[in-house]
């Protein structure tokens, strides 16, 4: 029946011109069937929720929701006024109409725009603050136009007649650090009314805070490593129980994000070479030098994994494109990789590892790996791992196991979590702290939000980080 009643109205629509008979409205005034009036606007491009807002005004037989001029829709008008307190874009959410509507006398078709315009930006404020405004693998804006948002529909069907800002506030991210940063932003804004540095400096805060509401729930235990700021953290129950310089991977080699657990490390590893850098670093070095792989404690192997004798090999024969080989670095202090390494499951052939290049933590700028993470203070991440671990391996057999210079895979008891994460700006004892783009990821967040840079934000410059 109410396909039918709408066909019946839109057939209608085709004959007669209904913008131009409908009379004036007050806010007292029903109209509770404007919408049928125009059905383009449930397919209208600038609407962000195309599909949840044609969903949740079916649910409604197609009348109107907020009725112009309820305390509700004042109520979403005002938050989204200050929606750059949760370091979103006010036009993201048709302000400009929204107000200039809410300022004229409406007729039918306008005040159906207006109801139009504030469901489509409760359901897209709701979709942003709970999980953001773009894909973390791709950086680029979430389409929200095609599948229905569920759970946003049921909240607007139930928000009527709540408090609209504490609602989106619960959704927020829970984590400390989100909220530091929250509160951080709105000092930086501020400043940023007369001083340009301080305006991109609060974008890019906000672009922080879009990377937080990426985030699942934190475990209570966990090693992170945040790329930019060159560090890594152990921390449980809040409190923090290491803090590591760290040396990650080079802009062209750079370091994933990604989440994992790590289930076990090897004392005295080997170091297999991964091809590209078995083919573009040292293949040339010892095709210079015949005696490079005894000097660098290195062993050819076979694809099959059998050591082979490399004075049989004529390397000047071989290149990247014809390279049977793997190329093992035996165990050892001088081993590339230290003399521990921590294993995680991952996608990208990425580990922890300790390095046998210490001076390297003295640098400021620590970018300077293929991709895996160098841990300045591994053993002490390895005694940790096993402070508690009374079955398999504790602290003082760790200790004695390194004395004997053997390589030896420990299982661990308790597995722990591992974020390797990309966060530019963090709050650390109430100080604001800003790191270098170092993978440029900033920026490409930047395109996908300013481009083209709205004209409706004069105060906000794309900052150049």
């Amino acid at each position: 029946m109410k396909n039918l009643a709408l066909l019946i109205i839109l057939t209608a629509s085709a004959c007669h011109n209904f913008k131009d008979q409908s009379p004036l409205l007050s806010p007292a005034e029903g109209a509770s069937n404007a919408l049928l009036l125009d059905s383009t606007w449930f397919r209208n491009q600038d609407l962000a929720c195309r599909q949840s807002v044609k969903e949740f005004y079916a649910s409604r037989d197609f009348s109107l929701y907020w009725r112009g001029f309820t305390p509700a829709a004042d109520s979403l008008t005002q938050i989204l006024q200050r929606v750059n307190r949760f370091g979103l874009i006010p036009q993201d959410y048709h302000l400009n109409e929204i107000e200039k509507l809410l300022k004229d006398t409406l007729s039918t078709d306008r005040v159906s725009r207006l109801d139009v315009l504030l469901t489509d930006s409760y359901l897209t404020l709701h979709a942003h603050i709970r999980r953001g405004r773009l894909d973390p693998k791709t950086l680029q804006r979430l389409d929200l136009s095609s599948a229905p948002d569920a759970e946003a529909i049921a909240d607007l069907q139930n928000i009527r007649n709540t408090p609209i800002g504490g609602h989106l506030q619960s959704l927020e991210p829970e984590g400390v650090q989100y909220h530091q940063l929250k509160n951080a932003l709105q000092s930086f804004e501020l400043l940023g009314k007369d001083d340009a540095i301080q305006r991109n400096r609060a974008v890019q805060i906000s672009l922080n805070l879009e990377r937080w509401r990426w985030q699942k729930p934190w475990p209570d235990r966990y090693v992170l490593v945040n790329i930019p700021s060159f560090l890594l953290h152990v921390v449980e129950n809040d409190s923090l129980w290491l803090e590591s310089k760290v040396i990650v991977g080079k802009r062209e080699t750079p370091t994933p994000v990604l989440e994992s657990v790590i289930q076990s490390f090897i004392i005295y590893p080997y170091w297999h070479a991964p091809f590209s850098i078995s083919t573009r670093e040292i293949l040339p070095a010892l095709q210079a030098d015949a005696s490079y792989l005894q000097k660098n404690n290195f062993e050819v192997l076979n694809t099959g994994g059998t050591v082979i004798n490399p004075d049989t090999i004529q390397w000047r024969l071989y290149s990247a494109d014809e390279f049977p080989f793997i190329l093992r670095q035996r165990e050892g202090s001088e081993n590339s990789m230290g003399i521990i390494k921590f294993n995680f499951a991952n996608n990208y052939g990425v580990y922890l590892h300790d390095t046998n290049s210490k001076r390297l933590y003295q640098r400021a700028h620590r970018d300077l790996s293929h991709g895996c993470v160098r841990v300045g203070q591994a053993v002490a991440l390895a005694h940790y791992l096993v402070r508690e671990d009374d079955i398999y391996v504790s602290p003082e057999d760790l200790d004695q196991y390194l004395s004997l210079q053997q390589r030896l895979k420990i299982e661990l008891r308790k597995p722990i979590p591992l974020k390797l994460e990309y966060f530019t700006a963090e709050v650390k004892n109430g100080v604001t702290f800003f790191y270098d783009d170092i993978y440029r990821k900033d920026s490409v967040m930047m395109e996908s939000l300013y481009n083209p840079m709205p004209a409706h934000i004069p105060s906000v410059e794309k900052p150049v980080f």
